[in-house]
């Protein structure tokens, strides 16, 4: 990036911006730079970190759990790359996370279930566009801050849980093209900041 040089202090650096008393770092924000490789651990070293966008570049391989040692994160997004592996478990340290999107890239395995207990904030999530499969975790209604729910163009199948009517804050519903199968639970129906809803290309009733 333009003037990440050691003669230039960090705060200075593009996509970096510090704390004004502190001079910590606390926005990491490489967005579209054309970046290649993977993803550096020592990001992890970044104490104060509240929010990382490595965003729409060309990054592959896992997502390193050492990434993610700050408690301080608050918004990670990581959408449109190579990034491969199972969804990043380790992120469940972070208890202050609100915004998490890995949507566009190659991730697999299954949601673990209990990924509210351990993102009890969470407010925006975006999965789509990966190899996800398995259920949709009913386990999504502990989510109580959740308005944004993206799980498009993935392999889930089962059902639709009903449990997501109990979502309350729910306001985004993005189902798209997966193996969903059954009745569109009724449940849905008690979501009443629901504005936006997409189930379409599934095998739902």
């Amino acid at each position: 990036a333009k003037n990440w040089n050691t003669s230039s202090p960090v705060c200075n650096w593009t996509g970096v911006t510090c704390d004004v008393h502190s001079h910590r770092v606390t926005v990491f924000n490489v967005s579209g730079l054309n970046l290649t490789g993977t993803i550096p651990s020592q990001l992890g070293n970044l104490s104060s970190l509240q929010s990382l966008n490595l965003s729409f570049n060309r990054l592959s391989g896992s997502i390193p759990s050492a990434t993610f040692i700050t408690h301080t994160l608050k918004y990670v997004d990581l959408r449109g790359n190579q990034l491969s592996g199972a969804f990043p478990s380790f992120i469940f340290n972070k208890s202050s996370l609100q915004d998490l999107d890995l949507s566009y890239n190659a991730l697999s395995g299954e949601i673990p279930a209990n990924i509210c207990s351990n993102l009890p904030f969470l407010e925006y999530i975006s999965l789509s566009q990966n190899m996800f499969h398995g259920g949709i975790p009913s386990a999504l209604s502990k989510c109580t801050y959740l308005q944004i729910l993206g799980l498009s163009f993935n392999d889930f199948s089962g059902a639709i849980p009903k449990e997501i009517g109990n979502v309350t804050k729910l306001k985004e519903l993005y189902l798209v093209r997966n193996r969903l199968q059954g009745e569109i639970p009724r449940e849905l129906s008690n979501l009443a900041e629901l504005e936006l809803m997409s189930l379409f290309d599934n095998e739902l009733q």
